[in-house]
């Protein structure tokens, strides 16, 4: 039935000759559509439709449209399916996934997916893929898989199911309950609908990546069947064929998915999925004239060569597939081109030295002269994997050569790789050094920081190449052109082996002062301060420049930077003093560098990062690709990676202090499941231990009351972290514990609950415990094969579901048994999981937060308290914690409430399962002249405002100075 009324509607917009025109005519067709939406008498199905449909128009056209969400929920609850339809395209324009309203809408979501009719469904499962957020997945994504696996469920609906479900996977990956769910997935796989295959390999695609070992024996199986049966045994029909090609895109997915196993065990598989390879490569020698053929075929056959290679079955299929790469790299496409590079690089990662890569080293070189950047990206990658120690000085030099002329944007990777590439393949001290030192005058500005660092934790690391080093820098210094890197590295150097050349021709104390000194008047603040402490250093080594020092040191005295001024001041104060003794500890030789990875390299690693699937391979050659497999091999649970390479970087910041530019940085602490929490290998404050013992865990117990994640108890055998994750009324508790001992712990036993003996928990009207805490197992894991040892300098999980059912008092605590050699150890310790914890940020208006107020007001929904810090100051600082930690609590800021911008005005709602929502309104006054707080809590329930009261009071009363480890 068309809508009259939206017809009129549009023809009277196009008529418009103005914009304010139209303005106007949609300003009264809003009016219009609110009168009659206030007027539920005489609003049925059509006009709902016909008004939601304007509403969605005027959206498209970009005016502003806040209302109709309502309207829209009515159509999808109507038995019409255009009126269903009309309100699942209105939701899915008018909300995104954040939208509040998402909630009313999912009970309606889940009755039409089990509808009988399969357009009904496939609206729901449109909707929950475009609009499926955290929460949703969670409620939704067993239904979505039922409907999946169902024999009743059509291929039109099976098929968006697949997607949908592999939507709220990448949206919430732990909504795959159990393993038992993997199996009918990968057999679909199998299903004879060529849309179903499809989608559903892209979801077997996604859940390899993420349960590789469940799915290792029986996902590779089922993909060399069905690819049997395309390639070798032609089982398609006609439909299926593009442009003369059997089901490109189902190949294609294929053939990337056993990228993501080993080679099979089976050799009947083996030589399967060899011919179908082999197959594939042979129909590629003759291209066709068709270029949409020839773009088909080669993208089946690049995917092809890929799995070759990983699986390494052939030695000639793999000759065989070198050889057309060889003739893909010199081909006139540029497409074809790149898709060679690229390939190329993938078998320079799995075979040293291949005659093939020699051979087309010349067309190689002079791919990095390409018209097209990307082109030369992939060239450089190349150059980059081919290397080795017999090919890397021409390598090095020849991309050292070609780096004045490359694109900016390509300087930074380039030199990354130069540096990598000379470290690792360095066989003369004097050619590291050379080529690095000029690789930093050449990239200039492109270089990133880390390659300095890096420079200077190598020299650091080995005496035989000091007395050349610090030779160079002095010539560096002397030169009458020196980038900024150059002069820090060569500050830096000179500083800690000047002494090495004192007594060589030309290099005399002073004469190294003065070639520091005539640079640092043209440096920037961060190179002068690597510069002052040189010369401080210079001062301890040699005391005939004593005199000369301290005059340098004492022009910097009333620097305008505060960084240089403090510097300046505390040397010229510490080398003034006749404590030779001082002087020399604190102007100490730097000590070697811990041998960890390459800050060069983890910085690669993470530029070569993507958002699409994960890759099985790295640029880098044979070498760098079975150092990432003994990386992962090795890591620990919750290993952070590359923080160690991140420390390296910053002992040099803390010693010769930071740059403008940007450098190595650290990365904050990760909050997801695998992050390190425990930071074992950091130095943090100990706490004693005690055998069969309540342990106090403060003030790690009270970061973490506002802070999801961190250190709970710490001492000299075992280090507990925590990270949570809230979902109100549901959440999820991670908990590390890490071995700090040289032994093995054995008998691990971990209870996270209520000790009712010594408390009685708060109670729902029901009789339950207001807060449930219940282990949760992974798809792999069942509640017998929970860890119970911990190894050496490593560490476990137990993960935990938590519920708030109703409100509560915290009273659950952590107890852990375990066993240190013949030690038997018990800590019980308060847990970090409160009421507020269970909290949403709200956005509302200054005006409606003062309605709410006065509504609320008096008790026994408002609780008031004045107090002071521990520290018994409050300064602008303080306050600014304070606020951190009222953000860190969930709580959303009401804007404009207070003229005063050190009180917070704030709100949240806080979500229980039984007992419904509370609101609940806070004000935190600061008086920074008296040293004190004053707090108002009004909620909607008066023990919500104690509660309230009582955890804030306790977190902002102890004040900034307990230990933050979120810094």
């Amino acid at each position: 039935m068309s809508m009259r009324g939206l017809t009129v509607f549009i023809a009277d917009l196009r008529k418009c000759q103005s914009h304010e025109e139209e303005e106007r005519r949609v300003n009264k067709e809003l009016g219009n559509i609110r009168a009659n939406f206030n007027n539920e008498k005489g609003l049925n199905g059509y006009n709902r439709k016909k008004y939601v449909s304007k509403l969605l128009y005027m959206s498209l056209l970009g005016y502003e449209v806040n209302f109709g969400h309502r309207e829209a929920l009515d159509l999808i609850q109507s038995s019409k399916y255009t009126e269903k339809q009309m309100g699942y395209l209105a939701l899915t324009l008018l909300l995104n996934e954040n939208d509040d309203f998402l909630r009313l809408v999912v009970n309606s979501v889940r009755k039409d997916l089990y509808d009988t009719s399969e357009l009904v469904v496939c609206l729901a499962l449109h909707s929950i893929a475009n609009l499926g957020n955290q929460e949703m997945a969670q409620t939704l994504g067993s239904d979505v898989y039922s409907i999946l696996v169902s024999n009743r469920t059509g291929p039109f609906a099976r098929k968006k199911a697949a997607l949908c479900l592999l939507k709220l996977i990448r949206k919430e990956p732990s909504i795959i309950e159990t393993k038992r769910w993997l199996l009918p997935i990968m057999e679909l796989v199998l299903h004879p609908d060529l849309g179903v295959a499809t989608s559903v390999t892209s979801l077997v695609t996604t859940l390899a990546q993420q349960f590789n070992e469940e799915m290792s024996e029986i996902a590779p199986e089922i993909a060399i069947r069905r690819l049997k049966s395309i390639i070798l045994d032609k089982e398609f029909t006609h439909d299926h064929i593009y442009y003369r090609i059997p089901v490109p895109w189902l190949q294609i997915k294929l053939l990337r998915l056993l990228q993501y196993f080993p080679a099979p065990e089976k050799v009947e598989m083996q030589e399967t999925i060899v011919n179908a390879i082999r197959a594939i490569i042979d129909m590629s020698q003759d291209l066709p004239p068709d270029p949409q053929q020839i773009n088909t075929q080669y993208s089946i056959l690049f995917e092809a060569v890929n799995l070759a290679i990983h699986l390494d079955l052939d030695r000639d299929l793999l000759s065989k597939a070198a050889q057309l790469l060889g003739r893909f790299i010199s081909s006139r496409e540029t497409n074809v081109r790149y898709l060679g590079l690229e390939t190329m690089s993938h078998l320079a990662a799995h075979m040293d030295n291949a005659p093939v890569l020699r051979e087309y080293h010349p067309v190689i070189v002079q791919s990095l002269r390409d018209r097209d950047i990307s082109v030369r990206r992939r060239a450089l990658d190349l150059l980059y994997s081919m290397c080795t120690i017999s090919s890397a000085k021409g390598t090095v030099m020849e991309l050292l050569r070609h780096m004045p002329s490359a694109e900016a944007s390509m300087r930074e990777d380039m030199a990354l790789k130069i540096a990598i590439l000379t470290e690792r393949y360095a066989t003369e001290y004097t050619w590291y050094v050379d080529v690095m030192m000029r690789l930093i005058s050449t990239a200039g500005d492109h270089m990133g920081e880390e390659v300095w660092y890096r420079v200077v934790q190598v020299v650091l690391g080995n005496e035989d190449l000091q007395t050349y080093a610090v030779k160079i820098s002095l010539q560096t210094l002397k030169s009458p052109m020196c980038h900024e890197n150059a002069f820090k590295v060569s500050a830096y150097v000179l500083g800690e082996f000047g002494h090495l050349i004192a007594n060589d021709e030309g290099c005399a104390p002073i004469n190294q002062l003065n070639a520091l000194q005539s640079k640092m008047k043209t440096s920037t603040l961060s190179s002068r301060a690597i510069g002052l402490t040189t010369v401080g250093k210079l001062a301890n080594l040699f005391p005939e420049v004593k005199t000369q020092c301290l005059h340098i040191l004492n022009q910097y005295r009333s620097a305008l930077d505060s960084e240089l001024q403090q510097r300046a001041c505390e040397y010229h104060a510490i080398i003034s003093r006749s404590d030779d003794e001082l002087i020399q500890s604190v102007f100490e030789e730097i000590p070697p560098f811990p041998v960890r990875q390459s800050a060069l390299m983890s910085r690669l690693l993470k530029r070569e990062t993507d958002t699409e699937d994960r890759r099985t391979w790295v640029h880098g050659g044979k070498v760098a690709n079975r150092e990432r497999r003994d990386r992962i091999s090795s890591r620990k649970p919750g290993d952070g990676g590359d923080e160690d390479n991140d420390r390296d970087s910053s002992l040099l910041k803390e010693q010769y202090g930071d740059d403008d530019d940007d450098g190595l940085t650290r990365e904050p602490l990760p909050t997801n499941a695998e992050a390190d929490l425990l930071q074992l290998y950091d130095d943090e404050p100990l706490v004693e231990g005690t055998t069969d013992a309540t342990v106090a865990s403060q003030p790690y117990h009270d970061q973490l009351l506002w802070n999801r994640s961190g250190i709970l108890f710490n001492d000299n055998d075992i280090q507990i972290g925590l990270n949570a994750v809230y979902k109100p009324p549901a959440g999820k508790l991670a908990v590390y514990i890490g071995n700090k001992t040289s032994q093995q712990i054995t008998n691990v036993k971990l209870f996270l609950g209520h000790d009712e003996d010594k408390v009685v928990p708060t109670k729902t009207a029901d009789g339950e415990i207001a807060l449930d805490i219940k282990p949760a197992f992974t798809a792999t894991q069942s509640a017998n094969e929970l860890p119970t040892e911990i190894m050496p300098s490593s560490q476990i999980r137990f993960m935990y579901d938590i519920c708030c059912l109703g409100i509560f008092e915290p009273t659950a605590s952590l107890s852990i048994e375990f066993m240190v050699g013949q030690r038997h150890r018990k800590l019980i310790m308060p847990l970090p999981v409160i009421l507020l914890h269970f909290m949403d940020p709200v956005t509302i208006t200054s005006n409606d937060f003062f309605i709410r107020w006065k509504q609320l007001g008096g008790p026994p929904r408002e609780t008031q308290s004045v107090f002071r810090t521990d520290q018994g100051d409050v300064n602008d600082s303080v306050v600014e914690w304070s606020r951190k930690v009222v953000k860190g609590l969930n709580f959303a800021p009401v804007e404009g409430a207070d003229p005063d911008l050190d009180n917070q005005v704030v709100v949240g709602i806080i979500s229980t399962k039984n007992e419904g929502r509370f609101g609940c309104l806070a004000r935190l006054e600061a008086s920074k002249e008296h040293g004190m707080y004053r707090l108002t809590i009004r909620a909607t329930n008066g023990d919500v405002a104690k509660y309230t009261l009582s955890s804030i009071q306790k977190i902002v009363g102890a004040g900034p100075d307990m230990m933050d480890q979120s810094d």
